[in-house]
């Protein structure tokens, strides 16, 4: 850090003689906020806002009124900004001392690491068999199934109440479209980790799985493997999403706003997808007006033009949920 620091305070070398009037004692206070922008990653103005609204910092100052920094404003400044991306608003980090906001950080990390799951579902006789004979712990405790997948769907004596942060382990030679279907209605509903082991599957299966949140895992497959496909716990997405695809969420003028705001000081992501919206869009008209007296050609443009359609619904989504966690007001910006 220390040599990073001095790298980039080339600018304080140079300042002027009125920049130069800070005391030899307040001499830890020298990096100039282009050189805080450059460590943290924050833009100036956002530095400035945060000091003057917030207090977040308070740096020394010349006579003239430039800032000068110190590298426990810097951690500090890096704390809030990583906190902020946690969910935190600014308003509850500014009351924080740096070492409150140090203890949070850490206790974000301790929770961000993998936990064993309080139960582990095993269905598949093979899975049941291998499980018994290992010493790696899948979950903290087990309920085998020792039957194929389609018996274990169909029966209701397995048809009971499963705890909170369970976890589903089945295995099967291959994974049929009904298997996918009822395997994501159980993601949905009842486990937060599913992970299938398979004996034979083309590509388009593992990710239609993977677009379910459900873990594929190729058989024959060890223990250790499993215990990192449950662990791995991917996010629940669908590629071709739920909705009438001729509707569009939001008009023109609503995306160019949203585009040109001026970013929020938790992240710029409702510009960069109303960015992309307004380029989705374009495209798909361009592939509905297709007059191409070629039928395939036709044909072709249609499938891509409906293609497009559910690629703008996925990120219509996209832009609701980003705006609803950085609470921007969509309906009031046209």
């Amino acid at each position: 850090m220390e040599k990073l620091v001095q790298n980039l305070t080339d600018d304080f070398a140079t300042s002027t003689s009125d920049d130069c009037t800070i005391n030899s004692e307040d001499s830890m206070d020298r990096l100039t906020i282009g050189a805080v922008s450059r460590l943290t990653g924050i833009p100036t103005h956002t530095l400035r806002k945060w000091e003057s609204r917030h207090n977040i910092v308070e740096p020394k100052r010349s006579e003239s009124g430039r800032r000068f920094y110190n590298d426990e404003h810097v951690e500090r400044l890096a704390l809030v900004k990583r906190l902020m991306g946690e969910g935190h608003s600014l308003t509850e980090l500014s009351k924080m001392t740096t070492a409150d906001l140090g203890e949070l950080g850490l206790r974000h990390d301790q929770s961000a690491q993998p936990k064993l799951a309080a139960s582990v579902d095993v269905v598949g006789l093979n899975l049941v068999t291998k499980l018994r004979d290992a010493k790696t712990k899948l979950g903290q405790r087990y309920r085998t199934f020792p039957m194929n997948l389609s018996n274990w769907l169909n029966d209701p004596a397995t048809n009971t109440e499963t705890p909170e942060n369970s976890a589903l382990v089945v295995e099967c030679d291959t994974v049929p479209d009904s298997a996918i279907n009822a395997l994501a209605a159980l993601r949905r509903s009842t486990y937060e980790r599913i992970v299938v082991v398979y004996t034979f599957a083309p590509r388009s299966i593992e990710r239609a799985l993977a677009n379910r949140g459900i873990r594929a895992v190729k058989a024959p497959a060890t223990i250790d493997q499993l215990k990192s496909a449950i662990e791995a716990n991917q996010p629940i997405l669908s590629i071709v999403p739920d909705g009438d695809i001729s509707h569009r969420e939001f008009e023109p003028e609503q995306l160019a706003k949203i585009a040109s705001l001026i970013p929020s000081l938790h992240c710029e992501c409702p510009n960069h997808i109303a960015s992309l919206l307004i380029e989705i869009n374009g495209f798909e008209d361009y592939c509905n007006q297709c007059q191409d007296t070629d039928p395939a050609q036709r044909a072709l443009h249609e499938e891509l033009g409906r293609l497009t359609a559910q690629a703008r619904l996925i990120f219509e989504g996209a832009l609701k949920a980003v705006a609803l966690a950085d609470n921007l007001d969509l309906k009031n910006l046209a």
